[in-house]
């Protein structure tokens, strides 16, 4: 197999990663704290509950996703950027 096939390869690997991550991140949802559970949305001494789920804790959990989708999506733009040099 040639090199510049294995980059192609590595490229699309690693553009379907970020898909994958990006989706993860769409429907990542923490639970609320367990004294907040049941409760309509709002802010609370305990925390801020929005769509059933905590919201803070939702957003590291996105921001984690959107991490790895972006590194994912870097490894495969510089893979193609290698394919195309080659």
């Amino acid at each position: 197999m040639a090199i510049a096939t294995m980059i192609s390869i590595g490229s699309l690997f690693f553009g379907l990663l970020s898909a994958i991550f990006w989706v993860l991140s769409a429907v990542a949802k923490a639970p609320p704290p367990p004294d907040l559970e049941g409760k309509p949305d709002g802010s609370y001494w305990g925390g801020n509950v929005l769509n059933g789920g905590d919201l803070f804790g939702t957003l590291r959990a996105q921001a984690r996703w959107n991490s790895r989708a972006a590194f994912a999506a870097s490894a495969a733009v510089l893979l193609q950027i290698a394919s195309g040099l080659l």
